[in-house]
């Protein structure tokens, strides 16, 4: 009886073996693709599904990390490529990444207050995709998640370039070469000038943002941040920050106090994702 119902299975038509749990997931994840991060209501308007249906299919997907739910917002996102022309954010490897650092980013806002940021570098620029401003002490303004920054004016990006051989830099120079947003040209500077800038955060071991960057806000964010890279693969793929009002201390006297804390954060999150223990 057991072969004859499988030989039947055979003989049916592929589009009648479908399976409802698993039609449901990929609707999500393509809600997820075409619209961006969405709430649970916002999947639930998307979807027509029921919320409880959707609480358990999240749960599920967040817990394979094919998704996850951003500590800044709180919103879903798909940690997915899918086919050209979906909106899906980055690579599965870069997600992976997120997932890794924010747990022992919660360890270190918890220990020095201050809140961190977590980028990767997203073409010639830097993406911050996640951060623990809700969970630190001090009200600083939340950033936005998703929001792309200068890779040569950011503190994350100085940190990343240091991190790289020169001709590695030179390559996103040339890439942004004129480019009055996101070149060196928004700083007036040119290549050279800014190498030395580089050898700097190679001596004092962090990244800082030049003095005359001042964020992707219309206004002066008011803030400093300081940053070491994070590797993937054995390359510098993003990094985390801590950040704190400029009006406090200057990046070097912040770094006294908290360069040492940060650089462990770092190693510790790179080493998870190489797979070796955080111990």
């Amino acid at each position: 009886m057991a072969r004859a119902f499988a030989r039947s299975l055979g003989r049916r038509p592929i589009a009648e073996l479908k399976n409802r749990s698993l039609d449901r997931g990929i609707n999500v994840l393509e809600t997820l693709a075409r619209e961006g991060a969405c709430s649970l209501a916002d999947l639930h308007r998307h979807t027509g599904l029921a919320k409880s249906t959707l609480r358990r299919l999240l749960g599920t997907l967040m817990d394979r990390h094919i998704i996850r739910q951003s500590a800044t917002d709180r919103l879903f996102r798909s940690n997915v490529i899918f086919p050209p022309g979906s909106d899906a954010p980055q690579a599965l490897e870069l997600t992976m990444l997120i997932d890794r650092a924010m747990p022992v980013l919660a360890e270190l806002t918890r220990k020095v207050g201050w809140p961190s940021d977590i980028h990767i570098i997203s073409g010639a620029k830097m993406r911050i995709v996640d951060s623990t401003r809700p969970m630190s002490p001090y009200r600083l303004n939340h950033g936005f998640v998703n929001r792309v920054i200068n890779i040569f004016g950011s503190a994350t990006g100085t940190a990343c370039l240091a991190a790289m051989p020169d001709d590695a830099i030179a390559e996103y120079h040339k890439q942004t070469r004129g480019d009055p947003t996101w070149g060196l040209r928004r700083f007036d500077m040119e290549l050279l000038h800014y190498m030395s800038r580089i050898a700097d955060v190679r001596t004092q071991g962090f990244g800082s943002r030049l003095s005359n960057y001042l964020g992707e806000t219309v206004l002066d964010d008011g803030l400093a941040a300081i940053a070491v890279p994070i590797f993937v693969n054995k390359w510098p793929s993003g990094a985390i920050t801590l950040i704190w009002p400029r009006a406090y201390k200057t990046p070097s006297d912040f770094a006294k106090a908290h360069l040492e804390d940060l650089k462990q954060t770092a190693e510790k999150i790179s080493n998870a994702i190489a797979g070796k223990s955080t111990t």
